[in-house]
């Protein structure tokens, strides 16, 4: 612990736009911010991912919060780990498998499912197995987590169901097409009320539905424009770029 505060922010949407780099404006924010807090990523993609967009984008980090808080790394050593009990594997392949429904799961090396992904560079340097039937496959592994991508149209109604046959996992929305689970008790906020008692002050930047927790625990949060009217309600202050939050930070503190 370098500094008395922690910032941590989500990536895609947020700190990474394109879901590729990190653009000129926001990267010379986080600069700022570094030289006053310690930097953090919480995101629901791997910390292999985050290290692979860290090195990318020349970042320096406190910690990497994978998974949607599955995954809890400090340079290196991993701090926290929780995969999705094997039972909790095979009840959610049955009600994929049921419902027909396109999904990949995580198990931090690669993706394994029926989705593919149209364009590799947004995979951050992470195997894809698109498989027809890859249901044998993701029960041999330890999963940290799944993305389930309805229609946009049928997204809400699968949350809704997914929170009545698994109450015992977390389920949270993120995007139109995507749903996102892990174990019960695992989310961004869990990861970052590990980290808080570290710091006098913890400032969370997001824009997605499994950024909810997060704000909920952090003592400042921002959430982008851009962002659905439930995620906007949940956070301090609403605002147009990560930049613009810097920003507005080092005004607010007097830094």
């Amino acid at each position: 612990m370098a500094h008395k505060i922690l910032c941590v922010t989500d990536l895609d949407g947020t700190f990474v736009k394109n879901s590729v780099d990190v653009n000129s404006v926001d990267w010379q924010a986080y600069q700022k911010l570094t030289r006053y807090s310690d930097f953090a990523i919480a995101t629901g993609r791997s910390v292999k991912e985050i290290n692979y967009i860290t090195q990318r984008n020349q970042l320096h980090l406190s910690y990497a919060i994978g998974f949607n808080g599955a995954m809890i790394a400090e340079n290196g050593n991993v701090l926290f780990s929780q995969t999705l009990a094997s039972a909790d594997v095979q009840a959610l392949l049955d009600y994929l498998k049921k419902e027909k429904l396109v999904f990949d799961a995580l198990d931090g090396e690669e993706r394994i499912g029926n989705f593919d992904h149209e364009d590799k560079r947004r995979l951050w340097n992470m195997p894809i197995l698109c498989l027809e039937n890859p249901y044998d496959l993701v029960r041999q592994r330890q999963i940290y987590k799944f993305n389930i991508r309805p229609e946009a149209a049928k997204t809400s109604v699968y949350v809704k169901e997914l929170k009545e046959h698994f109450p015992h996992l977390e389920v949270y929305q993120s995007g139109s097409t995507r749903i996102e689970v892990t174990a019960k008790d695992v989310s961004k906020g869990s990861g970052l009320q590990l980290l808080k008692k570290h710091y006098q002050l913890v400032v969370a930047f997001g824009d997605s539905g499994n950024d909810i927790s997060m704000f909920e625990k952090s003592d400042i949060s921002y959430c982008m424009t851009h962002a659905s009217a439930n995620v906007q309600a949940a956070a301090t202050y609403v605002i147009d770029s990560f930049a613009d939050a810097v920003k507005h930070l080092e005004q607010l503190l007097s830094l």
